[in-house]
């Protein structure tokens, strides 16, 4: 009889107990990294806008803030503004069913 694994829907808990402690933490940096390039770039595109199109900003300027992995509020901010967009920055705590807190730039 063929032994079936089950399909486990959490992803880092599944990765936690497969991984060993040092590249678990190391992938997950990584992926944290990755997401929020993603995340930038894909506010971006999703608006419709190339990196050129952003108002107050040059090109390479847009390129180096979607791939950095640590930002100042201020830099995010005027980010947010070249997209026609306001900052929103929401503190969650890590107990479920907390409400978060908004923050606004």
């Amino acid at each position: 009889m063929k032994k079936t694994r089950k399909y486990n829907s959490d992803f880092f808990s599944h990765a936690k107990r497969s991984m060993d402690k040092k590249n678990f933490e190391k992938a997950r940096q990584k992926g944290q990294a990755k997401a929020h390039e993603l995340k930038l770039k894909l506010a971006r595109e999703l608006i419709g806008l190339n990196q050129t199109d952003l108002k107050g900003m040059t090109q390479p300027e847009v390129s180096k803030i979607e791939r950095r992995k640590d930002l100042k509020i201020s830099t995010l901010n005027k980010y947010a503004k070249a997209l026609g967009m306001k900052l929103k920055i929401s503190l969650i705590s890590d107990d479920d069913g907390e409400e978060p807190i908004a923050i606004f730039g």
